[in-house]
């Protein structure tokens, strides 16, 4: 989100209706260019440090992690945003001082009008596109992460460590005697984190049944382990379900409402919506089966992962444009489903 307020930041500056009566051919210095190398040599520089720095995190206590996050942001992650945004400011500049050196008069030059309306597309096209990429950064967290809904604390615990340590002993009761081996060597690499300030009595999903409960994360970096991990609750009859980032939470009722309009009507469909990873682009993918008969997750649509800025979505006003199966189709098989995804409902 950085990126895109110092861009839109910029552009304001820029001034939207102002008159320019300067004349004059922009000189091609290459820096853009340059600028968008130094961004992509940035992030390639950081992202492996980023996956060391969390990994070591795992196998942690508390306290342990809560030093490893500060070292984490101080270290790595506040020194790469702060880089990263001298260069995006810096871009930002250089594509105003393009703008700017060019001539405006009226109507009489249209070849030159239409040049600062191409330099304009182009700005919104990287605020875009920068907040895209940050929402896909969120999306490659959320597929290392599953969460659990309703498993029952047994009281009401307000204290953090507390919570924690009865979240592990009550999921570890749950545990079929013959997974007992493989969950106690996966959960030794998860990293379990529960998502409430202390448990509250609610009713479990789809019973009468009142349970003290918190939502509770296991995170998991290795995908194959979070997938067996999955699987192996499952076959012990916890259902977990994805651990959507909270800034694609309102972009997902547009999609839903999207989906209803082609025709999913959720009254007689399950819906299973995941992120979907293809050549190193991320894409949300939904998947439709009938409630009733043994019918099969089938592919339904998919989308760009939206920018997670609100502003710029308002901005791309097509952010939420599917591409339908049938069109898929016509040009590829369209999207593998999410390994070890499962078939459940819709889950948010």
């Amino acid at each position: 989100m950085i990126f895109n307020r110092i861009v839109r930041g910029k552009c304001a500056m820029s001034g939207g209706n102002r008159k320019r009566n300067r004349v004059g051919t922009p000189v091609k210095s290459g820096k853009a260019g340059k600028l968008m190398d130094e961004i992509n040599a940035a992030f390639i520089e950081v992202k492996d440090r980023i996956k060391e720095d969390i990994s070591g995190l795992e196998d942690k206590t508390i306290k342990d992690m809560k030093k490893g996050l500060v070292v984490f942001f101080n270290r790595t992650l506040i020194p790469y945003m702060e880089k990263t945004a001298t260069y995006v400011s810096d871009l930002a500049q250089e594509v105003e001082r393009l703008e700017e050196a060019l001539e405006v008069r009226d109507s009489e030059d249209e070849a030159k009008a239409e040049r600062i309306l191409e330099l304009e597309n182009l700005r919104e096209k990287e605020s875009v596109r920068l907040s895209r990429a940050e929402m896909g950064r969120k999306m490659e967290t959320a597929v290392t992460q599953v969460k659990i809904l309703d498993l029952d604390f047994g009281k009401e615990i307000s204290e953090r460590k507390d919570m924690l340590e009865a979240a592990k002993a009550k999921l570890a009761e749950k545990i079929r005697s013959d997974e007992k081996a493989q969950y106690d060597s996966l959960i030794k690499k998860a990293v379990v984190q529960v998502l409430a300030a202390k448990t509250t009595k609610r009713r479990k999903y789809g019973s009468d049944e009142e349970v003290w409960t918190a939502p509770i994360v296991l995170t998991i970096q290795e995908q194959g382990e979070r997938w067996k991990m999955e699987e192996l609750l499952r076959k012990s009859k916890v259902f977990p379900t994805f651990h959507w980032p909270k800034e694609f939470l309102e972009p997902m009722k547009e999609l839903k409402k999207v989906l209803k309009e082609g025709g999913v009507d959720e009254g007689t469909h399950y819906v299973r919506m995941r992120p979907d990873n293809r050549d190193g682009k991320w894409r949300i993918r939904a998947d439709v089966k009938p409630k009733e008969g043994e019918g099969r997750f089938v592919f339904k649509a998919s989308w760009q992962v939206p920018p997670v800025d609100e502003e710029v979505r308002k901005q791309c006003k097509d952010w939420a444009a599917p591409t339908w199966a049938q069109v898929a189709a016509k040009t590829a098989k369209g999207p593998s489903p999410a390994a070890g995804s499962g078939g459940v409902a819709m889950e948010t």
